[in-house]
């Protein structure tokens, strides 16, 4: 190849490399697995129930569905939320010992987990992070509440799960979270994800599972209280 030639060809290969480049960025992930590490800020490693509270969450997803799922206790006690986005619909399983109860759940039944007296103002920033491999924006809740202190949310628009945080107190955030504080029954939790693992997802995982006792939202609120309320000893 001679001089012209390679002027010619060399300004092509940078072009489609910018293009290859521009479209990896741009793509999302439609389906797969979170893995989170669970930490507990304000509470005491020393207290009665440390070792007891959860190390690990994680979130399977694909399209418009999510399950979110825990476990404390030696596996004594597990949590796992089943919710279509679309449908703006929860299905929150709750398993402690032999009792396995299950509660349907819409929006306005969300109110008894998330008082709207408790949703912050959200603040957005100019900084970004890197979190599991994936590029994250941060922003800031404010909380009007004196004794709920103000944290930090990061976020990624990398991964694709439609109207992600709607049940949440964080639902007006544009974008998946990877690091982020939630409070529950006096409990101040912090999520980090470790791992986004892209996979295909069976629907299945998305269904209700039938062994469990359908209950009114407030009997599973009224569980909760009491098995969390253990934790905070």
């Amino acid at each position: 190849m001679n001089l012209r030639h390679a002027a010619l060809f060399l300004p092509l290969v940078a072009m489609l490399c910018n293009s290859c480049n521009s479209s990896l960025l741009e793509q999302r992930v439609a389906e797969g697995v979170i893995e989170y590490a669970l930490s507990f800020p304000d509470y005491d490693p020393n207290g009665l129930m440390a070792g007891m509270l959860p190390e690990r969450s994680t979130l399977t997803f694909k399209e418009d569905k999510q399950v979110a799922e825990l476990s404390a206790g030696m596996g004594v006690f597990r949590t796992s939320m089943v919710t279509n986005n679309s449908d703006q619909a929860m299905d929150y399983h709750l398993s402690l010992m032999s009792k396995k109860i299950v509660a349907h759940m819409a929006p306005s039944d969300l109110e008894l987990f998330n008082p709207a007296a408790n949703k912050p103002t959200i603040l957005y920033t100019n900084a970004v992070d890197t979190i599991a491999g994936y590029p994250c924006r941060k922003a800031v809740a404010v909380f009007d509440a004196m004794d709920q202190v103000e944290c930090e949310l990061w976020y990624t628009d990398k991964i694709h799960i439609a109207n992600p945080n709607w049940f949440g107190p964080f639902a007006e955030i544009p974008g998946v979270l990877l690091r982020y504080d939630v409070v529950q029954y006096g409990m101040r939790m912090r999520l980090t994800a470790l791992s986004v693992t892209p996979s295909e997802v069976d629907p299945a995982k998305f269904t209700p599972k039938q062994e469990f006792e359908q209950v009114k939202p407030e009997v599973l609120h009224h569980e909760l209280a009491e098995v969390l309320g253990t934790f905070s000893m």
